[in-house]
């Protein structure tokens, strides 16, 4: 029988994807579906995987029910099995990196925000230094679109360990929001566009969706900022030529589209 492709809700996709990004290369289908049980596995335990904020999300489920979701993440594009010699691994396709990448940028201001709200300062910002540089300069976006100067000081201690090409777009989002309350809203919408450009990098592959009205295959924009929200990435469900085509229909007298 054909598997049906109900969608998830949006918390189980995000837990599942936060449970794969700390085992991409570790482990396989199996490995995943026990952190998410929150499974006592030895090799779980030693890879410190126990420590996963998804650890237990699905403690009351079996093994073979959360299988069945990761399945149902692999059908749909989120993930994918790659082969380390006879060993199959979870990897993130791009569409599910797109997610997991949005999604831990604001993991990341979310932590930054509980620091400053504590009066908690980091001993050091090494722990953001070999991550990957799409998710970095993402979180830096972010940083930057709250308008905030309470984030200053953070970005200053990042600063003094960042590499060099990280370091500059610290710098320049250090001095935008110094320079925020000189702006009227046009000014710093234009700015943060601006930056997006530089700070919103493409993935290596693109992402293809299917238009939810044409059913033709399209791609998606990822560096459209317009796209990040503090509620998640949001694909889009129509293609350019479909919108194209509401923009040009008639309206009402109610001034709708009929």
């Amino acid at each position: 029988m054909k598997k049906r492709n109900l969608p998830l809700p949006e918390l189980e996709l995000r837990a599942i994807l936060r449970a794969a990004d700390d085992l991409i290369g570790e482990g396989g289908r199996s490995m995943l579906a026990k952190v998410l049980k929150g499974s006592k596995d030895k090799k779980l335990i030693e890879l410190g995987l126990d420590r996963n904020p998804s650890y237990s999300f699905y403690k009351e489920m079996t093994l073979e029910q959360i299988m069945e979701k990761v399945d149902y993440m692999i059908r749909t594009d989120f993930l994918e099995i790659e082969h380390s010699g006879k060993l199959p691994m979870i990897v993130f396709t791009p569409r599910g990196w797109a997610v997991e990448r949005e999604r831990r940028a604001e993991e990341f201001l979310r932590e930054w925000d509980s620091w400053i709200e504590n009066h908690i300062v980091p001993v050091s910002m090494e722990y953001l230094k070999e991550r990957n540089r799409g998710l970095i300069f993402l979180f830096l976006f972010k940083v930057l679109c709250s308008g905030n100067k309470k984030y200053v000081p953070f970005l200053t201690l990042w600063e003094r360990v960042a590499f060099k090409k990280v370091q500059a777009e610290i710098r320049k989002v250090i001095d935008a929001l110094n320079r925020r309350d000189e702006m009227d809203p046009s000014e710093w919408d234009s700015l943060t566009k601006e930056y997006a450009e530089s700070l919103i990098l493409r993935l290596d592959q693109p992402i293809i969706l299917a238009c939810q009205r044409c059913d033709h295959p399209f791609v998606f924009d990822e560096e459209n900022p317009e796209h990040y929200t503090g509620e998640g990435l949001r694909f889009p469900t129509l293609c350019m030529r479909c919108l194209e085509k509401d923009l040009t229909k008639p309206k009402n007298r109610q001034g709708k589209l009929p």
